[in-house]
């Protein structure tokens, strides 16, 4: 047996030895490479490694030594081993239908996607090699590498591409530094850092590289000369336009799980703030050329802001807030210095800018890069003529004799099968892309408008079920009218066609309503209702009403923290002068309300199952078992009812609740008494003041 003290540590080096391959205990420079390791464990002398069987054979011994003495006693009964899948079985995996409509939308795992297009996926999955993220606190705590002192200056700043300056440090070998200045520079600042270096063998050395570059110099066809010639007229760097090319492959239709979209991925927000159209209809953000101008803006604003394309770049990445925080933050406005210090800028933000800069360098060496001879698809020609709203793209396709498809390829920015309806009567005619050379005439005689359609403008509150029966049309005829689908939540504002025959119908009965407390108005005030939507947000719903939203959880008692659910009703106290146009509500005239857990609430809503609420009075030996199977009520109902459980013994003469349409015995039957009406505060103006 070996001595026990000097068992484990080495043994498990051994074990490290063996898993990192035969013969690393011969290598001359191991003797070396642990001394200097010695700091981490100096007690450790490293020797040839053990066999893997003599390694574990001294575990288990080491293991037998620590077990008690068997006792020879007799043990229970073996545990029923559970039941097993066959090896090879598949395992059922989760509904992602299912998990969506849970969650009420996307889950954590689809918002972890991509933008979708391949060549930008397949750039992820090499990044992933290529830049292995370090976790700090995950290192090993000794490497058989020997450290070697560094210049932190060079190593943080980069290299020019254009200098003379060379440090065996940045990682660059003086056969690819000869290589580098062989290239042509982009009209970007090139900065020759390790991270750009990479890329560029990525894209020349690897087949998975020099696969995506080929396939992006066949995209750069379609729409790099026009970006390239807005970008020169409005004195930036023409090869900004390779920053569109990393965000969305130059698909329009890309849309990324945060719901950035287009060449140019603007999220909403930001689209609307330089001037594009983003609504139920359009979403400009898709459109090429109304895009790039918005992002030639929004590059420049950058620049303005931070005089460097690296961090201005950056901060399209991350947002600019985010930049300038990390600058002042770690007192440097050197994008590489921030790219290398911990928590210093995203992951990401830290290979944005150097994917960007090498596929530049691509762009303008392609035969450096085998790519010289790709056929670049033809750039985008079209003829645009101005049409009236809510012209049938159908219709235009017709009239233009191609088909729709190509139509909606040509026009991205239409998100249905029409031109936008129109908001007023002075509403503006859409623009329309054809291809060129497409006889105009029949297009310029198309008739447009809706005709007999009528429109309706969507409010707060509104869905496609209740503006349906507000019109007494089906509601597959909005959706289908409108390109909707059935479970979208309608943006406040959005302009809906409505179909032949619709017309606004006035509220016959009352709505019933829950409210969970009695509120008391003033008498310049009255208490109106909002029926929740999927997606709302207390919040948004206060802001519609003018209301706070610290108030608006007060009159309702729900949680700020929670999540609103279809079916909630809430209560408002608003002006008489209030403006609620905007807002899908219910009036005080229009509701019969209902206050939670009160006898009339409990009465009104057993009725219209046909049963009745009353009181029974419990004999001798019953249980809530025996009472409930008598007037039709299951256990489970019963305890839910009387808060008490199956299991509890009843009192004879206590008196339980049961909901039902059987036949009571008048001896059986009691009155159940009404809830006592809840108390609220008065209004201090209407308190006695205080004697002075």
């Amino acid at each position: 047996m070996r001595p026990r003290h000097a068992t484990s540590s080495l043994g498990l080096f051994s074990v490290l030895l063996s898993l990192s391959g035969a013969g690393l205990a011969q290598d001359p420079s191991l003797s070396s490479r642990v001394t200097d390791g010695k700091r981490f464990l100096p007690e450790i002398v490293p020797g040839p490694p053990l066999p893997m069987a003599e390694v574990l054979a001294t575990e288990k011994e080491d293991e037998d030594e620590q077990k008690p003495a068997p006792t020879h006693q007799k043990g229970g009964r073996p545990a029923q081993p559970k039941a097993r899948l066959p090896e090879g079985v598949p395992l059922s995996t989760p509904n992602a239908k299912a998990r969506s409509s849970i969650a009420e939308g996307p889950t954590r795992e689809q918002l972890k996607g991509g933008a979708n297009d391949e060549e930008l996926n397949a750039l992820r999955d090499a990044e992933k090699v290529l830049f292995p993220e370090s976790v700090r606190g995950l290192e090993t705590s000794w490497s058989y590498d020997v450290p070697s002192p560094q210049d932190e200056e060079s190593r943080t700043l980069g290299l020019p591409l254009t200098s003379d300056a060379y440090h065996p440090q940045t990682g660059i070998s003086s056969t690819d530094l000869a290589w580098l200045k062989s290239l042509t520079l982009p009209d970007l600042p090139i900065q020759l850092d390790r991270r750009v270096v990479t890329y560029l063998k990525f894209y020349r050395d690897s087949d998975r590289g020099r696969t995506i570059a080929a396939i992006w110099t066949r995209k750069s066809g379609r729409y790099v000369a026009e970006i390239k010639a807005k970008l020169r007229r409005a004195g930036l760097p023409t090869d900004l336009v390779w920053l569109s090319m990393i965000e969305s492959g130059h698909d329009p239709t890309v849309v990324s799980p945060a719901g950035a979209a287009g060449l140019w991925q603007f999220i909403p927000e930001s689209g609307r703030m330089y001037g594009l159209t983003v609504d139920r209809w359009v979403d400009e953000r898709r459109d090429p050329a109304r895009s790039t101008d918005a992002a030639i803006h929004f590059l420049s604003d950058l620049y303005r802001r931070f005089g460097s394309w690296e961090l201005a770049m950056g901060a399209y990445n991350m947002g600019y807030a985010g930049m300038s925080r990390a600058i002042a933050k770690y007192n440097t406005n050197d994008f590489w210095s921030l790219s290398r210090l911990e928590s210093g800028i995203p992951w990401e933000t830290t290979l944005y800018v150097p994917k960007i800069f090498a596929l530049a360098i691509v762009m303008n060496n392609r035969d450096a890069f085998g790519v010289g001879r790709q056929t670049l698809d033809p750039a985008e020609s079209f003829d645009t003529i101005l049409l009236s709203p809510a012209t049938s793209l159908k219709d235009a396709a017709e009239a233009a004799r191609i088909s729709l498809p190509e139509l909606k390829r040509l026009n991205p920015q239409y998100l249905t099968d029409r031109l936008p309806p129109a908001k007023s009567e002075e509403s503006k005619k859409w623009p329309l892309r054809v291809p060129r050379g497409t006889s105009l005439d029949r297009l310029r005689n198309l008739k447009g408008g809706l005709g007999a359609h009528a429109t309706h403008r969507v409010r707060l509150g509104d869905t496609a079920e209740n503006i349906a029966s507000d019109y007494g049309v089906p509601v597959t005829d909005i959706l289908k009218e409108n390109s909707l689908a059935a479970d979208e939540t309608l943006m406040a504002g959005t302009i809906l066609i409505l179909p032949n025959g619709a017309k606004k119908k006035t509220r016959g009965t009352p709505l019933d309503l829950v409210i969970s407390r009695k509120l008391r108005p003033n008498q310049d005030e009255q208490v109106v209702y909002y029926e929740v939507r999927p997606h709302d947000q207390l919040g948004e719903i206060a802001a519609a009403f003018g209301v706070t939203e610290a108030d608006l959880a007060r009159w309702n008692r729900v949680s700020p923290a929670a999540h609103l659910q279809k079916g909630m009703t809430l209560q408002l106290v608003v002006s008489k002068k209030t403006r609620l146009d905007d807002v899908r509500h219910i009036g005080p005239t229009e509701a019969r309300v209902f206050l939670a857990g009160t006898s009339e609430f409990h009465d009104h809503f057993e009725g219209m199952k046909g049963k009745r609420r009353v009181l029974v009075t419990v004999k001798r030996g019953e249980t809530l078992v025996d009472i409930g199977s008598r007037y039709g009520m299951t256990v489970g109902s019963m305890e839910r009812v009387n808060q008490r459980s199956r299991s509890t013994k009843l009192v004879p003469g206590e008196q339980l609740i049961v909901y039902t349409d059987k036949k009571v015995a008048p001896q059986d039957a009691v009155e159940v008494p009404g809830s006592l009406p809840s108390i609220d505060a008065p209004h201090p103006e209407l308190l006695p003041s205080a004697a002075r």
